[in-house]
């Protein structure tokens, strides 16, 4: 099992108020999890209208896999945020969890 996690920041400049912040949060997070079964959850900046900050998670069975589901969730963000905002920082790593031989 490979482990996926990932910082996304993204900057919102025609947001003017928090509440469209979290629109576009709901949105992004669900498109994420609709497609890719990530799950996200907006990690920092909650109370700065124009800073969306999230953290991803996902699992996969190979690094090849999880370098691929990488590549579509960065291709999904651009996608959803192309008018109303900017990505400013995608990044990724892989964790690989140590398991006993008794699984």
């Amino acid at each position: 099992m490979i482990v996926l996690i990932g910082w996304i920041e993204i900057r919102l400049p025609y947001a003017h108020s928090l509440k469209e912040k979290r629109k576009t949060a709901k949105s992004l997070t669900a498109r994420l999890y609709q497609r890719h079964n990530a799950s996200v959850r907006e990690i920092a900046s909650q109370n700065l209208h124009q800073m969306l900050v999230l953290g991803l998670c996902y699992t996969a069975l190979s690094e090849t896999e999880a370098q691929h589901a990488a590549h579509e969730m960065e291709k999904t963000i651009w996608r959803t945020i192309e008018s109303e905002g900017e990505l400013l920082k995608f990044e990724t790593e892989l964790l690989l969890p140590g398991f006993s031989e008794d699984y």
